[in-house]
């Protein structure tokens, strides 16, 4: 890239948010109209709505407008920092198919959504305008999977490759928000947002220069400056696609936004920043986390979900960061573990009832030699069968030898 154009200077962006006429309200600052200013009674080109002779002019005139979010104090409904309250416990799901049985089906769209994300950052990459039309499909699909078992798709996410990372933790953070959001009880059309939301959200790395993405070690202040141009850039990708809702955007544009208002780009606090974006900036830190890049190795999720909880509060939200601790569960689905036995194995499903209890193929004794395989769910022990098996830590991806997506590859019907 030439030099000239890895400057990290912040374009002239606002956070602007499509309204309809009918969605405006008094406090809202209108920096453009549906139609030329001069077209208008108003003197400014840009002013807050202080008046109802104002209001009703706008909502007469125009069918609709662009509000500047900094510098409102009233929002649409659709852009407000949702109450978490008002999103929970819409609807309790039901496991209806074992985890074996939701395989195949989650890997077809796990595979057919990494395509089709694969091939919008191609094209973000390449300046051709994207759609996001065939993204949604796949959210679709990978909605209905979690649905009826939120084990496979997840168990998916944690078959990481460096060289895909970007895709990849695009596709995850979709599936994982979509999965969050099944734990929080919210309805279908929220689980679709939640999903496109979080697919969508880093095309803006498209645009940043790969030398300074992929840099092993520390950024200069002015490598880093350029990275946080990725927002920006996001929005004005995804603007192309004129079907996308806002949350969509506002998501791409604000997931590095934190409540204590020290986040980027714009220094947002909490309350400006809605239900959506909140799950997304959540979701895509667990999966940078427990990711394998170029310039760093993997945590586990034990440890993602300690630094999470250490900085809720300033950088996520508080009760979504305790509610996403409860989702994911100290052994998730894919997990590798040591067992107290010594043994070694591979998390299939977790345990709804207790999640310190999940299933568990064992294919390592406790010599840490391969072994003929076993399933063990560890809630159905007796006390007859002895001293109860637990889980004594969760290990990396490839400890012992034992790889996940090979696991994988020799369990199910699916070629990977």
């Amino acid at each position: 890239m030439p030099e000239d154009s890895q400057k990290s200077k912040v374009p002239e962006v606002t956070q602007t948010l499509k309204v309809s006429a009918d969605q405006i309200r008094l406090g809202m600052y209108i920096s453009k109209l549906d139609r030329s200013w001069l077209e208008t009674p108003f003197l400014f080109q840009g002013f807050q709505v202080e008046n109802e002779n104002d209001l009703e002019t706008l909502r007469r005139i125009c069918d609709f407008v662009y509000i500047d979010v900094l510098k409102s104090y009233y929002l649409p409904e659709k852009s407000r920092s949702h109450p978490i309250t008002d999103k929970l416990n819409k609807k309790a799901y039901k496991i209806k198919h074992a985890v074996e049985k939701e395989i195949d089906r989650a890997f077809r769209s796990y595979s057919g959504a990494k395509s089709a994300i694969g091939e919008l950052l191609e094209r973000a990459k390449t300046g051709q305008s994207v759609s996001a039309k065939n993204v949604h499909g796949y959210v679709k699909e990978c909605v209905n999977s979690i649905e009826a078992n939120p084990s496979a798709l997840m168990w998916l996410t944690r078959i990481k490759h460096a060289d895909q990372y970007t895709a990849e933790h695009c596709l995850n953070v979709g599936v994982l928000a979509i999965a969050f959001g099944r734990h929080l009880g919210v309805d279908k059309a929220d689980l679709e947002m939640l999903g496109l939301c979080g697919m969508l959200h880093d095309v803006g790395k498209m645009r940043v220069s790969p030398d300074i993405l992929n840099k092993p070690g520390r950024l200069s202040a002015e490598e880093f400056d350029h990275i946080k141009l990725h927002p920006f850039y996001a929005k004005e990708i995804l603007e192309e696609d004129k079907t996308l809702p806002i949350e969509v955007l506002a998501a791409a544009l604000s997931h590095h936004e934190r409540p204590d208002g020290k986040g980027y780009p714009h220094g947002l606090r909490a309350d400006a920043v809605d239900f959506y974006t909140k799950v997304v900036s959540i979701v895509d830190a667990y999966d940078a986390i427990t990711s394998r890049r170029c310039y760093s190795h993997s945590e586990t999720s034990a440890t993602a979900l300690k630094i999470l909880y250490e900085n809720a509060g300033s950088q996520f939200d508080e009760k979504l960061v305790v509610k996403f601790i409860e989702c994911i569960g100290v052994f998730p689905p894919g997990a590798l573990v040591e067992l107290s036995s010594g043994e070694v194995g591979v998390v299939l499903a977790a345990n709804p009832g207790n999640r310190l209890q999940p299933t568990v193929a064992i294919v390592r004794d406790k010599n840490k030699n391969p072994t003929q395989q076993r399933i063990v769910r560890l809630q159905d022990q007796s006390k007859e069968d002895g001293p109860p098996i637990r889980i004594r830590q969760v290990l990396i991806d490839g400890a012992y030898g034992i790889e996940l997506e090979l696991f994988t590859k020799n369990n199910v019907r699916i070629q990977l």
